[in-house]
């Protein structure tokens, strides 16, 4: 652990170290001790005798609440945790154009957005059971004929939303393509209007921003490759590993077909 940079960062937040050793002003089982640093991929043994009210963390837990000026979730710097991308603190991401997910995710808890998506629509679920069931007990003996009458209405409703959705979408793709019409035409008539000089300057702005535009272009295209292979089918394979599947399986149909010529596709050893 590199307890220098450590020592000063946490000293400098109004923290306390200690370390193992005898000149250390903490003890090791001080239960005092909010934040265990371990740079080891598992605990040690001798760890399971210390006290549980402890987390065990990676150094670059410290780094990064210190660059973000908020104490961190532990979870995915735990020991032996594959640990999140380390993100620079003296990058401007909206001068870049690209907020990396991590980012985003702390953006988030740091404004109390907690909840997951999965937790919510299982919280509202279980809440409609819970009241579809608490009605059937209190109304078992209402009749069918109401039943559909209340269903009639609800679809009714559900396609009159469905139909004003889609006219604003609509509407809204509509505004949208005639302002970025109106700005081409602006920026065109402006730079007819321009002197060569300025028009060469232009030319070099526009040039620099279109550079800028396709690497975050780019690096939103790698950040969606890289969800898309983490992503598993039913069977349980990611993309990455349907697609290397994929690329053996026509490798063998190339070198059954080119067996059957007489050939063959396996390179040979060339002999001294």
């Amino acid at each position: 652990v590199p307890r220098g940079y450590l020592e000063l960062i946490i000293l400098s937040y109004g923290g306390k170290v200690g370390w193992e050793g005898q000149d250390s002003p903490i003890l090791m089982d001080d239960s005092s001790i909010t934040h265990h640093v371990v740079d080891r991929p598992k605990l040690l043994p001798s760890y399971g005798a210390l006290p549980k009210s402890r987390e065990y963390i990676q150094p670059q837990w410290v780094l990064d609440s210190a660059n973000f000026n908020f104490i961190l979730p532990v979870q995915k710097y735990g020991v032996g945790h594959e640990l999140p991308p380390h993100l620079s603190p003296w990058v401007d991401d909206n001068e870049e154009g690209y907020v990396p997910k991590y980012k985003e995710e702390i953006e988030k808890i740091r404004n109390g957005e907690m909840l997951d998506e999965n937790e919510a629509d299982n919280v509202d679920s279980g809440a409609v059971k819970a009241i579809i069931k608490d009605s059937d007990e209190v109304s078992e003996g209402d009749d069918s004929a109401s039943d559909k009458d209340a269903e009639s209405i609800a679809d009714e409703s559900e396609e009159d939303v469905e139909s004003e959705e889609e006219d604003d979408a609509v509407a809204e793709r509509k505004a949208i393509k005639k302002k970025q019409t109106e700005d081409e035409e602006a920026a065109e008539l402006a730079k007819a209007l321009m002197s060569k000089k300025a028009a060469r300057l232009y030319g070099r702005m526009q040039h620099g921003i279109a550079q800028k535009q396709a690497k975050v272009d780019n690096l939103h295209k790698k950040r969606r490759e890289i969800e898309s292979t983490r992503e598993k089918t039913k069977d349980g394979k990611t993309q990455l590993k349907l697609k290397v599947e994929r690329l053996k399986k026509e490798r063998r149909e190339k070198e059954d077909k080119y067996k059957e010529t007489g050939g063959s596709m396996k390179k040979k050893r060339r002999h001294n």
